[in-house]
C-alpha cells in the first residue's frame, strides 16, 4: 500500500503563496451568484497550507519561511487524542476527519504539536467545492487533496503542488524507491519538524543552503 507524503524544497520557494491561494481557491472558497465567498478576517489563516517565519534559533532552519500544514504524522497526537475516532489514518497515510463522528472538542487542534489545525466558526455563503472541503465548526487541515485521489490511491497531484511555477513541491508515495519524494528523503536532505517528538511526520523540508558571508575587506 502506498505511504503519500511531501516535500517542500524551500530552496527553491520564493514565497510567492501560489500555494496558499490554490489551496484557497480549491479547498476553501465558494462559488455563489454574486461571485466568491471566503473566511470573514484574514482568510489566508484558513488556507490549509500558509508561510510562517521560524523562529531565530533552536530549529534545522532558524529564521526562514517554511509552511504551516498538516504533517500527516504516522503516529498522529491529533488521532490518539480524538474521543471518538473523527480523526483517522487511510490506507495510503492522509490523516483525514470524518464530520459525521466530529463533535467539535477542539482535541485534535489543541494536540497538534505544529499549530497545522484551525477551525473556523464564521458563515461562509455558497456550496462547498468537495466532501473534504472546509466547513464552518469542524477542526480543518491539509488533506494532500485527497478527494483528487482516493484513500488507497497513489496518483494524484494535490493542489499546491499543481500551482508552483518553481518546483518546491513534489508529493507522491515514499515507499516508492523511484518517486521524487523517496529519492529527496533517501538522499539525506530532506528533514522533517521537530523529529523528537517521535510523531513520524510524512512532511519533509529541505532547509536553504546557506552560502558563506564573503570576508569584509578593509581599505
Amino acid at each position: 500500500m502506498a505511504r503519500m507524503g511531501m516535500v517542500i524544497d524551500l530552496n527553491r520557494c520564493v514565497t510567492c503563496m501560489a500555494c496558499t491561494i490554490a489551496c484557497l481557491r480549491e479547498n476553501v472558497m465558494r462559488q455563489t451568484g454574486d461571485g466568491v465567498e471566503l473566511p470573514e478576517g484574514n482568510s489566508t489563516y484558513y488556507a490549509r497550507t500558509k508561510p510562517a517565519a521560524m523562529p531565530a534559533e533552536g530549529y534545522p532552519f532558524s529564521g526562514t519561511t517554511y509552511f504551516i500544514q498538516c504533517l500527516h504524522c504516522e503516529n498522529a497526537p491529533c488521532a490518539a487524542a480524538c474521543p471518538t475516532g473523527a480523526t483517522y489514518i487511510t490506507e495510503n497515510g492522509v490523516v483525514m476527519l470524518d464530520h459525521n463522528r466530529c463533535i467539535g472538542c477542539r482535541a485534535c487542534v489543541i494536540a497538534c504539536p505544529y499549530g497545522a489545525r484551525t477551525m473556523y466558526r464564521g458563515r461562509i455563503a455558497g456550496p462547498a467545492p468537495h466532501k473534504e472541503a472546509l466547513l464552518p465548526g469542524y477542526p480543518d487541515k491539509c488533506t494532500f487533496c485527497i478527494h483528487r485521489g482516493s484513500a488507497t490511491s497513489s496518483n494524484w497531484t494535490p493542489a499546491c503542488v499543481e500551482a508552483c511555477a518553481f518546483g518546491a513541491r513534489m508529493f507522491g508515495d515514499l515507499d516508492d524507491p523511484e518517486s521524487e519524494v523517496a529519492k529527496a528523503v533517501r538522499s539525506g536532505m530532506a528533514v522533517t519538524l521537530a523529529p523528537e517528538l517521535g510523531t513520524r511526520p510524512k512532511l519533509f523540508f529541505i532547509p536553504p543552503q546557506r552560502v558563506p558571508a564573503k570576508p569584509r575587506t578593509g581599505k
